[in-house]
């Protein structure tokens, strides 16, 4: 073979080997990336489902948390609804009205609770927790209302016994009505606090004025009576508006 045949044959044979090579890089190429491919799909796959599954149990345990958040209103319910049995039995009329309305908007809030603790699985968890939580504080609210119910029977009571010129069982009673006012603040939410704070006051005033056995002593507690009527009467509204209904005209005048 002639020399020229031979480079010819050498430059032939080395661009075969040169395109095999290509070729087996090429081949080896698509082999790696299909593998890292599938490889990064099943890991992007796991994760997916992990993420799934971690949401459905958070999901899970946040409705189990409305459950139980649910569970506890009914509970405060149930225990209001006794604390207004105790107090009709004894009260007047004028806060027997006051009572008997009070009990009726306990038992629509039940019947709301009711309904909504239904909805849960139907329901997003953002609505479902929107739900409780405006639920949640009409019922704490209540609480507080029923609370000054009570202090003003004890205000009410102290009245009767200062006329009666039974001073020591007169204090008792507004001490504990101030406890009651207390608890009333609790549970009231705190754009309340001004109108309780004043109601506070007039209660120390009442205090003192039992206390030394002043000539103005009714006067101060109308003065207690007057306010706590006043608050009932904001705290109704805002229930029959939170409630989504009209708030029916009271059947007495406040005293």
């Amino acid at each position: 073979m002639t020399p020229e045949t031979n480079r010819r044959m050498a430059g032939g044979a080395l661009a075969v080997s040169a395109f095999s090579i290509a070729l087996a890089l090429f081949a080896y190429w698509r082999a790696g990336g299909k593998q890292d491919a599938e490889t990064a799909h099943a890991e992007i796959r796991a994760t997916v489902d992990s993420l799934r599954e971690k949401q459905t149990e958070l999901v899970e345990h946040t409705r189990g948390s409305l459950d139980a958040a649910f569970q506890n209103s009914r509970d405060r319910l149930t225990r209001v609804r006794e604390l207004l049995r105790i107090e009709k039995d004894r009260a007047e009329a004028e806060l027997k009205h006051q009572l008997d309305r009070a009990e009726g908007d306990v038992n629509r809030l039940v019947a709301s609770v009711e309904l909504e603790a239904r909805k849960i699985r139907d329901s997003t968890i953002g609505s479902a927790e929107q739900a409780e939580r405006a639920l949640s504080q009409r019922v704490r609210t209540i609480e507080g209302r029923v609370a000054l119910l009570r202090a003003k029977y004890k205000a009410r009571r102290a009245e009767v016994l200062a006329d009666g010129q039974e001073y020591e069982e007169a204090l008792r009673a507004l001490v504990e009505a101030t406890d009651l006012l207390d608890q009333a603040q609790e549970r009231l939410p705190r754009q309340y606090d001004p109108t309780v704070g004043a109601l506070r006051v007039a209660m120390h005033e009442a205090l003192a004025s039992v206390q030394s056995r002043a000539v103005d002593s009714r006067e101060r507690l109308d003065e207690v009576l007057r306010q706590t009527n006043s608050l009932v009467r904001t705290l109704e509204s805002d229930e029959a508006t939170a409630a989504g209904s009209v708030a029916p005209p009271p059947g007495h005048p406040a005293s």
